[in-house]
Formats: C-alpha cells, structure tokens, sequence
C-alpha cells in the first residue's frame, strides 16, 4: 500500500514539473514568434519609406524638365508717333517698342519672329487707323498668308485685330504686313501691338 502511495505520488510530481517546465518554453517560443514578426514588419516599413521616397522623385522630375523647357514671350508696340503709310505695296510692319521680350525671339529691327524650337505658338496683333485711308493688315507664316482683316474708312478710328494659333518648325517667321494704300496710327499710347508667346513645345 505504502509503495503504491509513494508511486503515486512521485507520478504527480512528475506531472507537475512538466507542466512547471514546459510553460515558460511555451512562452519562450511565442516571444520569439512575436520578435520575428517585428523584425519583419520593420523590413516591410523601411520598403514602404524607400517607395515613397522614389515616389517624391519621380513627382519632383517633371518639374526639373519643365524648368528646363524653353520659355517665350514677347510684346511689342509699334513706337510710332504719328502715322506709318500708305506705300504702293505691302511692307512689313516693324514694331520697335519693347513691353516684354522673354526668349529674345523677335527682332524690333525687321519685325519679324523667328520659332527658336518646335512648337505651337498664339499671335496677336493689334493696330489702328484713324485717317481715310483704309486699314489692311496680314499674319503671314514664312511667305504664307495666314489671315487678313481690313477696316475701310468710316472718318472715325478703327482698329484691325487678329490672332492665330501656329504650329511652328524651328526657324519658321511669323510677321505682320501693311497692305498697300493702307495706314496705321500710333503714338505713346501704344495703339499699335504684336505680341506672342509659346503655348507647349512638341
């Protein structure tokens, strides 16, 4: 009987070091799980922080190229002080005046632009007659007339204004005409404009 207890009860002692034992293993194992799970993430984190980084790059790119895009503009008036014609045939109107001359592609010596790249490009002309002569005036593209408006004399002042959207190939000129028998007026007031810019390169 003695021996049976003692059996029995070396049995539960077992038992309970097992468990005593086995517990902290258990706990053992789950902490490591849980660091290899933080180490993980942190991994997965740094990836995350790479790819926004390369992210805020490539939104930051377009930017520099568009800083480096050709930028042209330019505005000019006549600097007349008085009248400008009428001549037997059509001449170029020649706008020395300068407003705003970004790019330097416009010469007030010929009154002539010249496309410094490909692109497509807005003009606009602006001029006035106020003698009984009429006013005729063309947008030509290299020797190519683009459009014409004309103003016949009513005695009172009139204006000729036009504008044009132009694809143009570096080097191609763009200028305004006086037709023959026809006249502009101006004086400081700057009656008399042409102006054009660079919409987008192509």
């Amino acid at each position: 009987m003695r021996v049976s207890v003692v059996l029995l009860l070396l049995c539960l002692s077992s038992v309970h070091l097992y468990r005593a034992v086995d517990q902290p293993v258990v706990g053992d194992e789950q902490t490591e799980f849980t660091q290899s799970q933080i180490e993980e993430l942190k991994k997965q984190d740094r990836g995350l922080e790479g790819s926004v980084d390369s992210t805020e790059l490539s939104a930051e790119e377009p930017g520099e190229e568009n800083s480096n895009t050709a930028k042209v503009a330019f505005s000019y008036a006549s600097g007349l002080n008085g009248n400008f014609g009428p001549h037997s045939s059509d001449v170029t109107v020649v706008f020395r005046k300068k407003i705003t001359d970004v790019g330097k592609a416009f010469s007030p010596i010929t009154g002539v632009f010249t496309a410094p790249l490909r692109g497509v490009y807005y003009f606009r002309f602006n001029l006035l007659g106020i003698s009984s002569y009429w006013l005729a005036v063309c947008l030509y593209k290299n020797h190519t007339k683009i459009l014409d408006v004309t103003k016949y004399p009513k005695g009172q002042y009139k204006y000729a204004v036009g504008g044009a959207t132009l694809l143009l190939q570096k080097g191609d000129h763009v200028y305004i005409k006086l037709r023959q028998k026809s006249q502009v007026s101006d004086n400081s007031d700057n009656h008399c404009t042409f102006s054009g810019f660079l919409l987008f390169p192509m």
